[in-house]
């Protein structure tokens, strides 16, 4: 680690000037408005539990988000960043230490992040575990334009019948009504719920009614997002996150054309064993989709 770098809460600088460190730190990528003060309300940052990586003239150079559910034990990141200038000099795994103290003090006993493949390695040497693995995948619609969110008022999380995919319970209760919705799909057999995301539709939690037979069941799974896309614009993409690469049902959309946006697999390491900790280069952590 350089000697002439320090680390100190997020709550240190004003919001602004963190917006603005993160998008330096991933300059290019196209950002929706306020996307910023959103991502902090949906993925539940603490900022008192998040850390920034600060250089000569107390310049920023890194940051790491944290949020957690209240009453959870594990807490998840909402992103781990370095400037580009400041790569592989240890940053992005002294943040990684150097949090475990906040968090170890707010009760919080995990911390789980998701890792793309070209991220893996660094967080295996910062002995988190690989806990699953999950596709993003997506179709455009084929409707003639999008459907009114506002005219399917959201419901609870937890819906009638076998969850297909899903994001996080705590994440859909913080969206915006204006963006979200609980659709019901075929008839019944199948309940949705969407959030808008820039120009995409989120499937945050597909439920469908269950059968004896598998087959049947694929159909219905097959049918719901059938209808679901003839309800969504057919240049608006249709966002279907958080399936199991490995079930028989992930196997049949992709048979079905449906395409991977995103490869990412969760992965967890326990708060006790800081002392293992080795620190590497510093890398991002890809949030959900679009968020």
């Amino acid at each position: 680690m350089p000697a002439r770098v320090r680390f100190a809460p997020a709550t240190q600088v004003a919001r602004e000037d963190l917006q603005a460190l993160v998008e330096a730190c991933f300059a290019g990528r196209p950002r929706p408005p306020n996307w910023f003060a959103r991502k902090l309300h949906r993925e539940a940052v603490a900022l008192d539990r998040s850390l920034l990586a600060f250089g000569p003239g107390d310049r920023l150079v890194g940051y790491t988000l944290t949020g957690a559910e209240p009453g959870a034990t594990t807490a998840h990141s909402a992103g781990l960043g370095v400037l580009p200038a400041w790569r592989r000099q240890g940053i992005g795994g002294a943040l990684l230490h150097h949090l475990e103290r906040p968090l170890r003090r707010a009760g919080l006993e995990h911390l789980r992040v998701l890792a793309e493949p070209p991220l893996r390695g660094f967080y295996r040497r910062h002995h988190f575990h690989p806990q699953a693995e999950r596709h993003t995948l997506w179709l455009p619609g084929t409707g003639p334009a999008d459907l009114e969110l506002r005219a399917h008022p959201r419901r609870p999380w937890s819906l009638p019948g076998r969850a297909v995919a899903g994001w996080r319970a705590g994440t859909w209760t913080r969206t915006p009504d204006a963006d979200a919705a609980t659709l019901r799909l075929t008839n019944g057999d199948a309940w949705a719920h969407l959030s808008r995301e820039g120009d995409a539709l989120l499937v945050q939690r597909l439920c469908v009614a269950d059968a004896d037979d598998p087959a049947i069941w694929h159909h219905r799974v097959h049918a719901a997002l059938a209808q679901l896309r003839a309800c969504t614009h057919h240049n608006t993409p249709v966002l279907l996150y958080g399936c199991d690469i490995v079930s028989c049902i992930t196997a049949s959309l992709l048979q079905a054309r449906w395409r991977v946006a995103q490869t990412a697999c969760e992965m967890q390491r326990d708060l006790d064993d800081s002392s293992n900790i080795a620190w590497g280069d510093a890398v991002d952590k890809p949030g959900p989709p679009a968020a």
